[in-house]
Protein backbone atom coordinates (compact mmCIF):
# COMPACT_ATOMS: atom_id res chain seq x y z
CA UNK A 1 0.00 0.00 0.00
CA UNK A 2 1.41 3.41 -1.08
CA UNK A 3 2.41 5.56 2.31
CA UNK A 4 -0.13 8.59 1.18
CA UNK A 5 2.11 12.02 1.21
CA UNK A 6 1.75 15.12 2.69
CA UNK A 7 2.00 18.02 0.08
CA UNK A 8 2.90 21.71 1.24
CA UNK A 9 2.98 24.72 -1.22
CA UNK A 10 4.70 27.76 0.80
CA UNK A 11 3.98 31.12 -0.52
CA UNK A 12 5.07 30.09 -4.38
CA UNK A 13 4.93 32.61 -6.66
CA UNK A 14 5.23 32.61 -10.70
CA UNK A 15 5.45 35.50 -13.11
CA UNK A 16 6.11 35.43 -16.71
CA UNK A 17 7.09 38.22 -19.15
CA UNK A 18 4.62 39.13 -21.89
CA UNK A 19 5.49 40.71 -25.31
CA UNK A 20 4.64 44.21 -24.64
CA UNK A 21 7.47 43.85 -21.03
CA UNK A 22 4.67 43.39 -18.91
CA UNK A 23 5.44 41.23 -16.00
CA UNK A 24 2.04 38.92 -15.16
CA UNK A 25 1.41 36.50 -12.02
CA UNK A 26 0.97 33.17 -12.97
CA UNK A 27 1.06 32.40 -9.08
CA UNK A 28 0.96 34.97 -6.58
CA UNK A 29 2.04 33.54 -3.39
CA UNK A 30 0.24 30.31 -2.85
CA UNK A 31 0.21 28.72 0.36
CA UNK A 32 -1.53 25.30 1.05
CA UNK A 33 -1.27 22.32 2.57
CA UNK A 34 -2.19 19.08 1.45
CA UNK A 35 -2.76 16.05 3.91
CA UNK A 36 -2.32 12.90 3.20
CA UNK A 37 -4.48 10.81 1.51
CA UNK A 38 -6.49 14.17 0.82
CA UNK A 39 -8.42 14.82 -2.81
CA UNK A 40 -8.09 18.75 -3.79
CA UNK A 41 -10.23 19.70 -6.41
CA UNK A 42 -9.17 23.08 -8.32
CA UNK A 43 -11.92 25.38 -9.40
CA UNK A 44 -11.01 28.55 -11.07
CA UNK A 45 -11.96 31.40 -14.15
CA UNK A 46 -9.97 30.83 -17.57
CA UNK A 47 -6.17 32.59 -16.78
CA UNK A 48 -6.53 31.36 -12.89
CA UNK A 49 -3.13 29.58 -13.06
CA UNK A 50 -4.59 26.40 -12.27
CA UNK A 51 -2.12 24.66 -15.20
CA UNK A 52 0.58 26.51 -14.19
CA UNK A 53 0.49 25.53 -10.77
CA UNK A 54 0.64 21.51 -12.21
CA UNK A 55 3.35 22.02 -14.40
CA UNK A 56 5.11 23.58 -10.73
CA UNK A 57 4.40 20.74 -9.26
CA UNK A 58 6.09 18.25 -11.92
CA UNK A 59 8.79 20.88 -12.01
CA UNK A 60 8.28 21.46 -15.38
CA UNK A 61 8.01 25.04 -14.89
CA UNK A 62 10.42 26.67 -12.54
CA UNK A 63 8.93 28.94 -9.74
CA UNK A 64 10.39 32.16 -8.67
CA UNK A 65 10.10 31.94 -4.84
CA UNK A 66 8.98 29.22 -2.12
CA UNK A 67 9.33 25.95 -2.47
CA UNK A 68 6.91 22.81 -2.88
CA UNK A 69 7.44 20.30 -0.44
CA UNK A 70 6.82 16.40 -0.68
CA UNK A 71 6.87 14.38 2.82
CA UNK A 72 8.98 17.58 3.78
CA UNK A 73 11.31 17.11 0.84
CA UNK A 74 11.92 20.20 -1.89
CA UNK A 75 10.77 19.04 -5.25
CA UNK A 76 14.26 20.93 -6.58
CA UNK A 77 16.61 18.50 -4.34
CA UNK A 78 14.86 15.75 -5.96
CA UNK A 79 16.29 14.30 -9.24
CA UNK A 80 14.01 14.15 -12.53
CA UNK A 81 13.98 11.13 -12.31
CA UNK A 82 12.75 10.69 -8.46
CA UNK A 83 10.21 13.09 -9.34
CA UNK A 84 8.56 11.37 -11.97
CA UNK A 85 8.07 8.31 -9.69
CA UNK A 86 6.47 10.36 -7.22
CA UNK A 87 3.80 12.44 -8.99
CA UNK A 88 2.17 10.68 -11.71
CA UNK A 89 0.12 13.10 -14.13
CA UNK A 90 -3.38 12.36 -16.18
CA UNK A 91 -4.25 15.12 -18.90
CA UNK A 92 -7.29 16.62 -20.61
CA UNK A 93 -6.37 15.90 -23.98
CA UNK A 94 -6.34 11.69 -24.27
CA UNK A 95 -3.17 11.78 -26.91
CA UNK A 96 -0.75 13.01 -23.77
CA UNK A 97 1.23 11.37 -21.72
CA UNK A 98 1.37 8.30 -24.05
CA UNK A 99 3.32 6.97 -26.62
CA UNK A 100 0.55 6.87 -29.87
CA UNK A 101 2.48 3.94 -32.07
CA UNK A 102 2.91 1.69 -29.02
CA UNK A 103 0.55 -0.58 -28.09
CA UNK A 104 -1.25 -0.37 -24.99
CA UNK A 105 0.92 -3.03 -22.93
CA UNK A 106 4.02 -1.53 -24.05
CA UNK A 107 3.06 2.19 -22.93
CA UNK A 108 1.73 0.47 -19.37
CA UNK A 109 5.15 -1.27 -18.96
CA UNK A 110 6.98 2.06 -19.87
CA UNK A 111 5.11 3.81 -17.78
CA UNK A 112 5.85 1.01 -14.53
CA UNK A 113 9.55 1.60 -15.77
CA UNK A 114 9.08 5.30 -15.20
CA UNK A 115 13.10 6.94 -13.91
CA UNK A 116 14.79 3.47 -14.55
CA UNK A 117 16.38 3.15 -17.52
CA UNK A 118 14.12 1.46 -20.01
CA UNK A 119 14.97 -2.29 -20.79
CA UNK A 120 11.24 -2.72 -21.66
CA UNK A 121 11.63 -6.01 -23.66
CA UNK A 122 12.11 -8.03 -19.99
CA UNK A 123 8.79 -6.63 -18.91
CA UNK A 124 6.60 -7.58 -21.82
CA UNK A 125 6.19 -10.90 -19.75
CA UNK A 126 3.04 -13.11 -19.42
CA UNK A 127 3.07 -12.37 -15.41
CA UNK A 128 2.71 -8.56 -16.52
CA UNK A 129 0.05 -8.99 -18.73
CA UNK A 130 -1.91 -10.75 -16.38
CA UNK A 131 -1.31 -8.13 -13.92
CA UNK A 132 -3.01 -5.62 -16.13
CA UNK A 133 -5.06 -7.50 -17.57
CA UNK A 134 -6.92 -7.83 -14.16
CA UNK A 135 -6.08 -3.46 -13.98
CA UNK A 136 -7.87 -2.90 -17.09
CA UNK A 137 -11.14 -5.18 -16.40
CA UNK A 138 -13.36 -2.65 -14.21
CA UNK A 139 -13.19 0.10 -16.37
CA UNK A 140 -15.50 -1.87 -18.72
CA UNK A 141 -14.19 -0.40 -21.68
CA UNK A 142 -13.11 -3.87 -23.39
CA UNK A 143 -9.20 -2.53 -22.63
CA UNK A 144 -8.41 -6.20 -21.25
CA UNK A 145 -8.64 -7.30 -25.22
CA UNK A 146 -6.61 -4.37 -26.23
CA UNK A 147 -3.42 -4.68 -25.05
CA UNK A 148 -2.34 -5.36 -28.15
CA UNK A 149 -3.73 -2.52 -30.00
CA UNK A 150 -1.58 1.11 -30.57
CA UNK A 151 -2.86 3.77 -28.45
CA UNK A 152 -3.66 5.85 -31.25
CA UNK A 153 -6.21 3.34 -32.15
CA UNK A 154 -8.45 3.62 -28.93
CA UNK A 155 -11.06 5.62 -28.00
CA UNK A 156 -11.01 9.02 -26.10
CA UNK A 157 -12.34 7.39 -23.02
CA UNK A 158 -10.03 4.09 -23.71
CA UNK A 159 -7.26 6.33 -23.47
CA UNK A 160 -7.89 8.40 -20.56
CA UNK A 161 -8.61 4.92 -18.83
CA UNK A 162 -5.30 3.73 -19.92
CA UNK A 163 -3.71 7.04 -18.65
CA UNK A 164 -5.13 6.31 -15.36
CA UNK A 165 -4.10 3.43 -15.28
CA UNK A 166 -0.30 4.40 -16.27
CA UNK A 167 -0.63 7.20 -13.97
CA UNK A 168 -1.15 4.91 -10.53
CA UNK A 169 1.02 2.01 -11.48
CA UNK A 170 3.91 3.10 -9.49
CA UNK A 171 1.57 4.35 -6.78
CA UNK A 172 2.63 7.93 -6.75
CA UNK A 173 3.10 10.10 -3.65
CA UNK A 174 1.19 13.04 -5.29
CA UNK A 175 -1.33 12.27 -8.90
CA UNK A 176 -2.57 14.77 -11.09
CA UNK A 177 -5.91 14.70 -12.42
CA UNK A 178 -5.83 17.67 -15.56
CA UNK A 179 -9.68 18.35 -16.50
CA UNK A 180 -9.13 14.80 -17.16
CA UNK A 181 -12.83 13.61 -18.31
CA UNK A 182 -13.55 17.01 -19.98
CA UNK A 183 -12.86 16.18 -23.52
CA UNK A 184 -15.02 13.00 -23.08
CA UNK A 185 -18.84 12.18 -23.53
CA UNK A 186 -21.12 11.99 -20.38
CA UNK A 187 -21.24 8.20 -20.06
CA UNK A 188 -17.80 8.15 -20.23
CA UNK A 189 -16.92 10.59 -18.20
CA UNK A 190 -19.12 9.29 -15.46
CA UNK A 191 -17.90 5.76 -15.70
CA UNK A 192 -13.86 7.03 -16.02
CA UNK A 193 -14.24 9.77 -12.86
CA UNK A 194 -15.73 6.30 -10.92
CA UNK A 195 -12.45 4.20 -11.44
CA UNK A 196 -10.74 7.64 -10.83
CA UNK A 197 -11.59 7.42 -6.97
CA UNK A 198 -11.26 3.65 -6.81
CA UNK A 199 -7.89 4.00 -7.93
CA UNK A 200 -7.50 7.26 -5.25
CA UNK A 201 -9.16 4.85 -2.69
CA UNK A 202 -7.53 1.53 -3.52
CA UNK A 203 -4.04 3.07 -3.61
CA UNK A 204 -4.62 5.78 -1.00
CA UNK A 205 -3.16 8.48 -3.24
CA UNK A 206 -2.91 12.36 -2.16
CA UNK A 207 -4.46 13.98 -5.37
CA UNK A 208 -5.28 17.24 -6.71
CA UNK A 209 -8.00 17.63 -9.44
CA UNK A 210 -8.81 20.04 -11.64
CA UNK A 211 -12.18 20.18 -13.07
CA UNK A 212 -14.58 22.38 -14.44
CA UNK A 213 -17.12 20.03 -13.61
CA UNK A 214 -18.56 21.43 -10.51
CA UNK A 215 -20.65 18.20 -9.63
CA UNK A 216 -17.25 16.20 -9.62
CA UNK A 217 -15.45 18.84 -7.51
CA UNK A 218 -18.50 18.69 -4.74
CA UNK A 219 -19.23 14.96 -4.86
CA UNK A 220 -15.52 13.36 -5.16
CA UNK A 221 -13.35 16.11 -3.06
CA UNK A 222 -12.64 16.44 0.64
CA UNK A 223 -11.88 20.27 0.34
CA UNK A 224 -12.52 22.50 -2.95
CA UNK A 225 -9.95 25.34 -3.73
CA UNK A 226 -11.05 28.56 -5.71
CA UNK A 227 -8.31 29.97 -7.91
CA UNK A 228 -8.03 33.80 -9.39
CA UNK A 229 -5.43 35.37 -11.05
CA UNK A 230 -2.79 33.18 -9.55
CA UNK A 231 -4.20 33.34 -5.92
CA UNK A 232 -6.45 31.14 -3.37
CA UNK A 233 -9.60 33.02 -2.89
CA UNK A 234 -11.49 30.59 -1.10
CA UNK A 235 -11.02 27.03 0.34
CA UNK A 236 -14.23 25.12 0.95
CA UNK A 237 -13.74 22.74 3.92
CA UNK A 238 -15.66 18.77 4.03
CA UNK A 239 -18.01 20.56 6.16
CA UNK A 240 -18.82 23.21 3.91
CA UNK A 241 -19.08 21.21 0.78
CA UNK A 242 -21.61 18.72 2.14
CA UNK A 243 -24.47 21.91 1.45
CA UNK A 244 -23.03 23.01 -1.08
CA UNK A 245 -24.72 23.29 -4.58
CA UNK A 246 -22.97 23.44 -8.21
CA UNK A 247 -25.76 26.68 -8.53
CA UNK A 248 -23.91 28.34 -5.14
CA UNK A 249 -19.93 27.35 -6.90
CA UNK A 250 -21.19 29.09 -10.16
CA UNK A 251 -22.30 32.01 -8.42
CA UNK A 252 -19.41 32.33 -6.86
CA UNK A 253 -17.27 32.00 -9.84
CA UNK A 254 -19.45 34.78 -11.47
CA UNK A 255 -19.22 36.87 -8.89
CA UNK A 256 -15.42 36.76 -9.21
CA UNK A 257 -15.42 37.66 -13.13
CA UNK A 258 -17.76 40.57 -12.27
CA UNK A 259 -15.54 41.66 -9.43
CA UNK A 260 -12.31 42.11 -11.90
CA UNK A 261 -14.21 43.67 -14.40
CA UNK A 262 -15.58 46.64 -11.86
CA UNK A 263 -12.04 46.85 -10.32
CA UNK A 264 -10.89 47.77 -13.91
CA UNK A 265 -13.08 51.06 -13.63
CA UNK A 266 -13.15 54.27 -11.89
CA UNK A 267 -15.70 56.67 -10.98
Amino acid sequence: MNQSAQVELIHVSKQFLRQTGEQVAGLNNLTLSIHPGEVIGIIGTNGAGKSTLFNCLTGQIPIDSGDILIDGQSIYSMSAQSLARQIGRVFQDPRMGSAPRMSVFENLMLANKRGEKRGLGRSLTTNNRKYLIEKLKPFRLDLEHRLDVPIENLSGGQRQAVSLVMATLLQPKLLLLDEHTASLDPRTAKEVMKMTQHLIQENNLTTIMITHHLQDAIEFCDRIVVMHQGRIVNIYTSEQIETLSTTDLYQYLVDLVEREVLENYTV
